[in-house]
């Protein structure tokens, strides 16, 4: 009897401790589902950013695909167009860059839509828009408890309005700051893709030389939730990775990258997207735009 009580309470500590990872209110550009739910409750608007939704059904949610405000030709359809052409695009979707804007997507089953939205938005002066941690099934949960009453938290959104950073990288940055150690880069691709596989669309394959490999959905739980702070830093830290230096992610056509620079932002690094990553760097000369396979 002693024995089963003692396995109980052991795994209710380790239940508490596991829950206790999980993000409550904001960090930097992420917020938890149930006080979403109740910023949407005070205007915000909730943007539904999975792949191929074209009607969201959830709470009068705006459907947004990241290709809608990026670039249309390859190879620089990683890259967003001009901004007065994304902000008259996003004002008729009905998304204003003075209100709280809430991004969704699904982290187990997507490529990390809601943070390629979020950096977007925030690249385009939407300083108040964030991801909603786990997605949209962390927001059906929170559904089917009270809203939680918390107005304090327009307090640390507003903290982050003042924020006025340029979260960018293009090819010419990397050319020139490809070797120098104050940088740090991170292929947040699949490993396949790393060791030179292109099965979507690169021109060459390959990785640009010194990146580590960080496949992005590594900084989450099984259930989509943000790994927690502690967790994300040690393994930046077995990688050389600190912050002190400017930290740019890259995938196929930034998608993957900027939810792994909203992560990394989120957690006072000093990063930026390249937008344009493999698809715009493996369609230059090898000479000057290098890629490794090892």
């Amino acid at each position: 009897m002693k024995l089963i009580i003692s396995f109980a309470l052991v795994f209710l500590i380790s239940s508490s401790l596991f829950a206790s990872e999980k993000l409550s209110g904001v960090r930097g550009w992420f917020i938890s589902a149930p006080e979403a739910l109740y910023l949407h409750g005070q205007g915000a608007v909730f943007v539904d950013a999975r792949d191929g939704i074209k009607v969201s059904t959830f709470s009068k949610s705006v459907p947004l695909g990241w290709q809608e405000i990026s670039q249309k030709e390859f190879p620089n359809q990683g890259n967003l167009v001009h901004t007065s052409e994304a902000k008259e695009l996003l004002r008729k979707k009905g998304l204003d860059a003075n209100k709280i804007v809430l991004v969704f997507g699904d982290p187990t089953g997507g490529w990390g839509e809601e943070g390629r939205i979020v950096w977007s938005l925030r690249t385009l002066g939407f300083s108040k828009a964030f991801i909603v941690d786990g997605g949209i099934n962390a927001l059906l949960k929170a559904s089917n408890s009270p809203v939680p009453n918390r107005p304090e938290i327009f307090s640390k959104i507003n903290v982050s309005v003042s924020e006025n950073k340029n979260w960018s990288a293009d090819s010419k940055l990397i050319q020139s700051e490809l070797s120098d150690k104050k940088f740090a880069f991170i292929d947040t691709r699949e490993e396949r893709e790393f060791l030179g596989q292109t099965p979507y669309g690169e021109s060459r394959g390959g990785h640009l030389p010194g990146a580590k490999w960080i496949y992005y959905k590594q900084f989450l739980d099984k259930d989509g939730y943000l790994l927690s702070e502690s967790k994300i830093v040690s393994k930046l830290y077995e990688l050389g990775i600190s912050k002190d230096k400017t930290v740019i992610s890259y995938c196929t056509g930034g998608v993957r990258s900027g939810w792994m620079t909203s992560v990394l932002v989120s957690l006072g690094y000093n990063a930026k997207n390249y937008a344009g990553s493999m698809w715009e760097w493996s369609s230059k000369g090898d000479q000057n735009h290098p890629l490794v396979t090892r």
